[in-house]
């Protein structure tokens, strides 16, 4: 048995399972590198700054910061408004759009066009 250094005598259960626990989540990192996730490329899209999706079940878009699991759900139109007031991203940001199922080709036309018309940039992604 491990007793890294400590002599058994003087460790109680609760001291044993903490060091095998501690001991075996060091050693969870490693492994064979042939199971490691691919790595994605980085590309402008991992740079943006804010996060747009097209939500066509909602009728609605998601706008969330690049760093947030959650977006605010909003009004299309209100996506340049939002994100210059509200999350204060200076005009230049870079921006990524998704879109969810069945999105209008218009209706993701125009929010794109009104990002970059407030001089926001398309991080070139998906």
């Amino acid at each position: 048995m491990f007793s890294f250094g400590i002599p058994a005598t003087s460790m109680g259960s609760l001291g044993k399972v903490t060091v095998l626990t501690a001991a075996f989540l060091s050693l969870t990192g490693c492994g064979s590198s042939t199971n490691a996730p691919t790595a994605v490329s980085t590309s402008t899209a991992a740079n943006s700054n804010v996060v747009v999706t097209v939500d066509a079940a909602r009728h609605a878009c998601v706008v969330a910061l690049h760093s947030e699991a959650q977006g605010s759900i909003i009004s299309c139109d209100d996506v340049v408004p939002f994100v210059r007031d509200e999350l204060r991203l200076p005009s230049g940001s870079v921006y990524d759009i998704r879109t969810t199922p069945d999105v209008p080709a218009a209706q993701l036309a125009k929010v794109e066009a009104s990002l970059n018309g407030a001089g926001y940039r398309h991080s070139g992604g998906p």
